[in-house]
């Protein structure tokens, strides 16, 4: 009786699951990117790498710091919002090898992706794609 109770949970979890996941699906673009989602662009939108910061509503001061901001971005060949990570730089410029040794030698960690060089005026990630094409 108990392994028919577990399996039976176990299926429903995993139908739930399979539904979170298509629901999941449906990408955010740069045009449904709004600040009424939750949706700001960062930088200056005609550098090779639109920077969007992304901000849970939430409902209360003691909600705020349970949702951290996430970072997203585009680029001129795909208007699909990324997440921000070196994994996903570098896919989205899979041939610019010196770019991905740049980013490996600049950043430890994917929560440094969205620094803001204030000497050059711009986020890093784009100064560096700029000088390592």
């Amino acid at each position: 009786m108990k392994k028919k109770f577990i399996s039976i949970v176990l299926a429903a979890s995993l139908f739930t699951l399979s539904i979170n996941a298509s629901a999941q699906k449906d990408s955010v673009t740069s045009a449904t990117a709004t600040k009424e989602k939750g949706y700001t662009v960062i930088n200056k939108e005609e550098e090779p790498i639109t920077i969007y910061k992304y901000v849970h509503a939430s409902h209360s001061p003691k909600e705020t710091e349970k949702y951290a901001p996430k970072y997203f971005f585009t680029t001129s060949s795909s208007d699909v919002l990324r997440e921000l990570t070196k994994i996903n730089l570098k896919k989205a410029f899979p041939n610019n090898h010196k770019f991905h040794d740049a980013l490996d030698a600049q950043f430890k960690s994917d929560d440094e992706l969205n620094a803001y060089d204030s000497f050059h005026k711009m986020y890093k990630v784009n100064w560096l794609l700029k000088n390592n094409q």
